[in-house]
């Protein structure tokens, strides 16, 4: 298996990949205009979903619906996180992992996701560095054996995120490259770059 991990500041929308994955608070659709770094159209939708009683966000729901013309890619997977205050960060990584074995299982080897902000900023980095480990799991655990299988997983994060991301690197390469061969690249603020 090859892990090809990438981190953007540009908004899912703005992404090519098979798969967008994003991790959406109760209501937060409703009161903030739109899903960040999902367009408005999509987000107009999940408004109307949560209008029919169909979707609201909450813990642990999942929503699959088409990317169509919306977004640069086929799939595009909501999983709820409940009310933004009662989100604890072991709920989060349940979360993401629940998501990532629905991606494995869909035959997804390219996506890209957006990990919420909990907390400051340092609290932030350990949370992402936890994210990014769990998210592979459920593909590492299936493919590893394979040597040709590649995954690309991209995750958008803020701008002033991608200077602390450089100290981050090495723990990640470090924590992957025992066992299956891994690229890492941050983009530079501001690029862009078709990833």
């Amino acid at each position: 298996m090859q892990l090809d991990l990438r981190f953007t500041s540009r908004p899912l929308h703005a992404i090519w990949c098979e798969a967008v994955v994003g991790f959406v608070y109760k209501d937060s659709f409703l009161t903030e205009g739109h899903v960040a770094g999902v367009d408005q159209k999509t987000s107009a939708y999940l408004r109307y979903l949560n209008k029919k009683g169909f979707w609201d966000g909450a813990i642990g729901e999942t929503l699959l619906i088409a990317g169509e013309e919306r977004l640069r890619a086929d799939k595009v997977l909501f999983k709820g996180l409940g009310p933004r205050d009662e989100l604890k960060p072991e709920e989060l990584i349940e979360q993401v992992v629940a998501a990532s074995r629905l991606l494995e299982t869909m035959g997804v080897q390219s996506f890209a996701v957006k990990i919420p902000l909990l907390g400051d900023m340092d609290r932030h980095v350990g949370q992402l560095e936890k994210t990014v480990k769990e998210m592979m799991g459920p593909f590492i655990q299936r493919h590893m054996p394979e040597e040709d299988y590649l995954l690309t997983a991209l995750f958008s994060v803020e701008t002033v995120m991608l200077e602390v991301l450089r100290e981050m690197e090495a723990k990640l390469k470090a924590y992957f490259e025992p066992t299956i061969y891994c690229t890492l690249v941050v983009e530079p603020s501001g690029s862009g770059a078709n990833i």
